[in-house]
Parts: structure tokens; C-alpha cells; sequence
């Protein structure tokens, strides 16, 4: 009961400005909590990187990873966000997976380029852990960026080689990164998104961004049944 004294709790006295202090305390307490999670969700360890698979969906994956130590392999652990989808522009007659998987592997030696997968026709090639920063979005390092969070994927146009093929192909690939990393849809994103860039060009010009999405979220469905 209230008197004039102050709060009565039990047999204990609590004056009210004690009471106020007390009802500060705790509400600050609860916002150190708070902040506190805050601040280690943002500076969360990286995401364990999944097993390796040796096919997906009946594709072969080849892992042959650009070498430690490589400038396009800085070795950067990061939390996995994004898929980042790519096309590698390239229509000369066997530019596909092994011809890119050779390519980037010459490039990151001398300079900041790297991607993580490389999708054609038959087969995809792994070049970067998924847990390790590559050089594919054009943003540099921004934080939470395509770059410092995305796993990026190369979509082959060689003109030897099936494209309606390698995008089935890559909506197997994306499909599987976004279920094993526990990523949602909207998680599946351009080059474009982070620097602007015309790419993927043929999903982009021909105004098929929103089918390739149904493709993988078939996929994903497919994949949780």
C-alpha cells in the first residue's frame, strides 16, 4: 500500500524517487542487452562453409580453387547473404566452364578478380570457398555487399553451348546455396544490384530475371519437399 513515506512492497519501504532509479536501471539494463545483440549480430563469425558435393542435381562440380595467398583469393571469411548472379559474356566457341576455371585462375593471380561457381552446359566449376570474399559485384568491399557477402555465379553463352541448359544448370546451383545457407528468395540477386553493370546481360535485355527466379524457387521447393 502507498503512504506518504513511499512505496510499501511487503515489509520493505521504497521511496518513490528510489522506485523511478530502480525502473531507470532496469531500462537501461534491457538496452545494454539489446545493443549488445545488436552488435554481435553484426560482427557475427562466417558462415560455416557446407559440404562439398560432388554433383548437384546430376551436374558434375569440379572444385579446382584458386591458390591461397592469390590477390583474387585475399581469404576473407564473411557471413554468406547473397547469390549473385552473373553472366560471363564471353560467345567464343569453348568458353565454357573448364575455359573460365582456367581464365580465372590465371587473373587472381595478378589482380582482384574471382568469382565463386561457373555454370555451362554440362558441368560447374568452383573456384572460391563459399565462405571466403570474392571479386565479382563491382563494390569493392561495402560492407554487407555483393562482394563481401555474395557468393558469386557465372552463367557461361559460349556460342557452343546450351543456354537454356546452363541456366537449368544454375537454378539447380543457386537453388542449393540458398537452402544449405538458409537464405531467402529475395537473397538471389544481380551484378547489376550492386554496381550497376548490364549483367546478367541475356536474363536482363530479354526480360527473363523473373523466370530464372521461378526456376529456382522451383528448385527450392523441390529441394525442402
Amino acid at each position: 500500500m502507498k503512504n506518504n513515506r513511499g512505496i510499501r512492497i511487503g515489509r520493505m519501504r521504497i521511496k518513490p524517487r528510489f522506485f523511478v532509479f530502480l525502473l531507470i536501471l532496469v531500462a537501461m539494463i534491457a538496452g545494454f542487452i539489446w545493443g549488445g545483440l545488436k552488435i554481435a549480430d553484426h560482427f557475427r563469425g562466417p558462415s560455416e562453409e557446407a559440404p562439398f558435393e560432388e554433383t548437384i542435381g546430376g551436374i558434375p562440380v569440379i572444385r579446382d580453387l584458386i591458390p591461397e595467398g592469390a590477390i583474387g583469393r585475399p581469404g576473407t571469411l564473411r557471413t554468406i547473404r547473397y547469390v549473385v548472379i552473373h553472366e560471363t559474356g564471353n560467345t567464343a566457341e569453348t568458353a565454357g566452364a573448364a575455359s573460365h576455371n582456367s581464365y580465372v585462375h590465371t587473373e587472381a593471380m595478378k589482380q582482384k578478380l574471382s568469382w565463386h561457381y561457373t555454370v555451362d552446359d554440362h558441368e560447374i566449376y568452383q573456384h572460391l570457398p563459399d565462405n571466403e570474399v570474392g571479386y565479382h559485384a563491382g563494390d569493392r568491399l561495402e560492407e554487407k555487399g555483393g562482394n563481401m557477402c555474395g557468393i558469386g555465379i557465372e552463367i557461361c553463352v559460349n556460342a557452343d553451348n546450351d543456354y537454356e541448359v546452363t541456366l537449368e544448370n544454375t537454378a539447380k546451383l543457386a537453388a542449393r546455396l540458398l537452402d544449405v545457407y538458409d537464405i531467402p528468395m529475395k537473397a538471389l540477386t544481380k551484378h547489376q544490384d550492386y554496381s550497376g553493370k548490364n549483367c546478367p546481360e541475356h536474363l536482363i535485355e530479354d526480360e527473363r530475371w523473373d523466370e530464372f527466379c521461378g526456376m529456382v524457387e522451383k528448385e527450392l521447393k523441390a529441394r525442402k519437399a
